[in-house]
């Protein structure tokens, strides 16, 4: 196959991680669970583009911005998904810790 293919391929793969991410963020009911499939789109889809952006651009300048931005999104995302969750839970509970009620398996109870 040619290299327009596959970089075609490549992204019509991007476009289907990030569509059936968007599918489920819609249809699941729990915030929590909401942000474990917002992961897939700055992870898993990025790889794809990545070596779509190789195949298209050489082993650039291009390539290099690419592989930068992707370590950048690799490390934000976890950051601004951890701090997320600990902003709804302290909204929802009032503060970061383990509640009395919560059965948590090797937590230390509030108190």
């Amino acid at each position: 196959m040619t290299g327009t293919v596959w970089i075609f391929v490549l992204l019509a793969i991007v476009v289907l991680i990030s569509l059936v991410c968007c599918i489920a963020i819609a249809t699941v009911s729990d915030f929590y669970v909401r942000l474990h499939y917002l992961a897939p789109v700055t992870t898993v889809a990025f790889i794809p583009l990545l070596i779509a952006v190789i195949i298209h651009e050489g082993a650039g300048q291009a390539a290099i911005k690419t592989i930068l931005v992707f370590g950048a999104l690799l490390l934000i995302n976890a950051v601004l998904t951890h701090a997320t969750a600990r902003a709804a839970r302290v909204r929802q509970l009032g503060h970061w810790s383990v509640d009395p009620q919560e059965n948590i398996e090797g937590a230390a109870p509030r108190g």
